[in-house]
């Protein structure tokens, strides 16, 4: 696999020159991946996959084209047939500002492979590891009644960015993930999650894995599920307070990035963030940052941005306070910004820039201690599910707490609740943070592509609101 995108990145600027092409940029990813699915905890064995990524933009009499596709061997016949639809495009009214057309205007020496980016243990695509850990984890659960099910991945890649400036920038990566749930073997309703993961098969952290798992069922089984909303009116709302799990966070801060602090909707006034440089958006306790170089990424963080541009950490929020959105070339030309390395492929850029590694800032209380403090009562929520943005200039969203939810009250565990759905503005909600455990990273246990994640407390937020309680489907 090795310079494997090197050279398809090569072709396909070799083939647009030739056709004409005043510039072009292309990345280019591989991934080879070894994945086992678990179900009622017998572990199937799928076959190592592939995955190819080629994303192009191409320059032709004023006239640009982008075309993404997932094979190597079309690219010849891609590339050509992309160049003649160009002659089919409206001849462009002016030259125009190189920014209107999305496209890098400088070029960059290239970004040192970084040593944490990469496992050689895990870059093995054996899955006989995986295999074991599995089964590990399974056999820890049937000794309690439970049956474990979800996935569990390794894999190794390498991408390549070039462009017709000069741009060349390659590096590779490991991962290794899993996102696994545990079931009741006599009553489905009772369920948990938890995940780990990062660049090395040691990050699979097998014994803290289980240990969650069980603990949450234990704390269900044998229990009447309180349905929170039983008896209350239609569109009657509940608040209350919450402790949030890292996990539950992963979407949540996922979809607060690219919504929140993307330059195109800052700079349009769609973003939470419009208008407010300089100003206290959220408690003073709350700093989050796009930080690629974090060591609790464990690696996950990429060295450049999509445009060949090398990363850094940007701060965007300091002790509550707005700092700044991300901006790819265009956007920072457009707006008198700065670039700070954050672009998206070229297929993608009109839609602008995105935090890659949100690294949010946490304390010293753990969820256990936050349980043990809370007098009033609160819930204590494990994993998001069904997220969605509701209204992006105040990035109110919505989703449904699963998978772990229970009452607490006078420092201890009462009882399990039904699902239930939430709706909050998230910078508000992050003006009522009351204690933050130690960031950890959490992630997307399915993704294939480029090695991500977010890093994020668990913490205890006053008065969450709630608006319904749902039956879990199983």
């Amino acid at each position: 696999m090795e310079n494997g995108t090197r050279n398809v990145a090569k072709k396909v600027l070799d083939i647009a020159r030739k056709q004409g092409a005043e510039f072009c940029e292309v990345v280019v990813t591989q991934n080879e991946f070894a994945l086992k699915r678990i179900r009622q905890g017998q572990v199937d064995q799928p076959p190592a996959g592939e995955q190819w990524g080629i994303d192009a933009a191409i320059v032709k009499g004023g006239k640009k084209k982008t075309v993404s596709f997932d094979s190597p061997l079309f690219v010849e016949r891609i590339i050509g047939e992309t160049m003649e639809q160009m002659r089919l495009l409206p001849e462009p009214s002016s030259a125009g500002p190189k920014h209107e057309l999305y496209l890098p205007t400088e070029s960059f020496s290239p970004v040192a492979q970084p040593e944490n980016l990469y496992d050689k243990k895990t870059a093995e695509l054996s899955g006989i590891q995986l295999i074991q850990i599995a089964k590990d984890i399974a056999s820890k659960l049937a000794s309690h009644n439970l049956s474990l099910s979800g996935k569990i991945a390794q894999g190794r890649g390498e991408v390549t960015y070039e462009n017709s400036i000069g741009t060349i920038q390659h590096a590779r990566f490991t991962q290794a993930t899993a996102g696994l749930f545990a079931f009741d073997q006599n009553d489905l309703s009772v369920s948990s999650y938890a995940s780990s993961g990062g660049i090395a098969l040691d990050h699979i952290e097998k014994d803290r894995i289980g240990e969650e798992l069980i603990s949450k069922c234990e704390l269900q089984r044998g229990k009447q599920k309180l349905d929170l909303f039983e008896g209350k009116k239609e569109g009657e709302e509940l608040k209350i307070d919450v402790i949030l799990e890292p996990y539950f966070f992963r979407t949540i801060f996922e979809w607060l990035g690219f919504f929140g602090f993307n330059g195109l909707f800052v700079e349009r006034g769609e973003s939470f963030i419009s208008n407010k440089i300089g100003k206290l958006i959220c408690g003073t306790n709350i700093t989050i940052a796009d930080d690629p170089l974090d060591p609790r990424n464990r690696g996950m963080g990429f060295p450049f941005d999509f445009e060949g541009r090398p990363r850094k950490k940007v701060v965007l929020i300091e002790r509550g306070i707005d700092k700044q959105g991300v901006y790819d070339t265009a956007l920072a030309a457009k707006w008198a910004r700065t670039a700070t390395g954050n672009a998206l492929p070229p297929s993608a850029r009109a839609e602008g820039a995105a935090p890659f590694d949100l690294v949010i800032e946490g304390g010293n209380t753990s969820v256990e201690e936050m349980i043990k403090n809370s007098k009033e009562p609160a819930l204590w929520i494990t994993k998001l599910h069904y997220p969605g943005m509701k209204h992006y200039q105040t990035a109110t969203m919505t989703g449904v707490a699963q998978h772990g939810v229970f009452l607490v009250e006078n420092g201890k565990v009462q009882a399990p609740v039904e699902n239930i759905r939430f709706e909050e503005s998230i910078p508000e909600a992050l003006k009522r943070v009351e204690a933050m455990s130690e960031s950890r990273l959490v992630f997307d246990p399915l993704s294939f592509s480029l090695p991500s994640g977010v890093v994020v407390p668990a913490m205890k937020i006053k008065q969450f609101r709630f608006v319904g309680s749902t039956k879990r489907s199983t």
